[in-house]
């Protein structure tokens, strides 16, 4: 038996959740107008924490599109059951959802609510 459905919606959520965090600061680094910064990686590990540094037009253009993330750059950021990484920068990547998990991510996107 297989649990992906159950990961990949547990993975959709998660990244969600983050997706709405970092949605929630962007106002705050436009304010700042730093060239570089700060997010947080959108990757449905449960403990992760590690910052991601990308300038607003670069997270504007990862959200041209509800079914991507951003991540940190590492292998292990990705869940490759439901998702598939579509761009590599050095200082993150693009991840994209795949089946149920896009459908969520579409369905949960703030900018389409």
């Amino acid at each position: 038996m297989t649990h992906e459905p159950i990961d990949a919606v547990r993975a959709a959520k998660k990244e969600s959740f983050l997706r709405d965090y970092n949605e929630g600061i962007e106002a705050h680094h436009e304010w700042v107008g730093s060239p570089l910064a700060e997010w947080a990686c959108e990757c449905a590990d449960e403990n992760c924490s590690e910052p991601v540094r990308l300038s607003n037009e670069e997270y504007e253009a990862i959200r041209a599109r509800p079914t991507h993330f951003l991540v940190a750059p590492a292998a292990k950021h990705v869940l490759a059951r439901v998702e598939r990484v579509v761009r590599r920068e050095e200082r993150y990547w693009v991840i994209e959802k795949v089946g149920i998990g896009a459908a969520i991510s579409e369905e949960l996107d703030p900018r389409s609510l």
